[in-house]
């Protein structure tokens, strides 16, 4: 029984420390073509736009920043776009504002995540878009 309860605590510790070092690894060696750490995204629409997630997914990417993850905000109510920073570091978020050429930015720490930053898309982004030829 003890034997038992000792292998599984072994195994335990064996997974959470590969899992910490891969956690580790996607925030630190994700780079661009020149060489330049990239911005970990993740853009979830936020303004009930089919499709917005993923064209907003694809000027960011054609702008040098890494979507890791598209998928819908808590509802479709958001007017502006927000900018959430992740890590505590704005200016990575204050980049993104930038590419997008708007957005809120706020910072709202989350470590269990894999993303440096979080684009609510709002429908002013939406607006934008059309604008851009996008």
């Amino acid at each position: 029984m003890i034997g038992t309860l000792v292998k599984a605590a072994v195994l335990l510790l064996v997974l959470l420390s590969a899992h910490l070092a891969y956690e580790t690894a996607l925030l630190i060696d994700v780079r661009g073509l020149s060489g330049e750490a990239r911005v970990v995204v993740e853009v979830l629409n936020g303004c009930g736009r089919s499709g917005i997630g993923e064209r907003v997914s694809e000027f960011l990417s054609d702008k040098g920043f890494d979507v890791m993850f598209v998928g819908n905000a808590d509802d479709f109510q958001y007017d502006r776009t927000l900018i959430v920073d992740r890590t505590g570091d704005l200016s990575k978020a204050v980049a993104l504002a930038d590419a997008l050429g708007l957005g809120q930015v706020i910072s709202q720490i989350n470590t269990s995540t894999y993303v440096e930053a979080t684009v609510v898309v709002g429908s002013d982004l939406v607006s934008f878009l059309a604008l851009e030829g996008w």
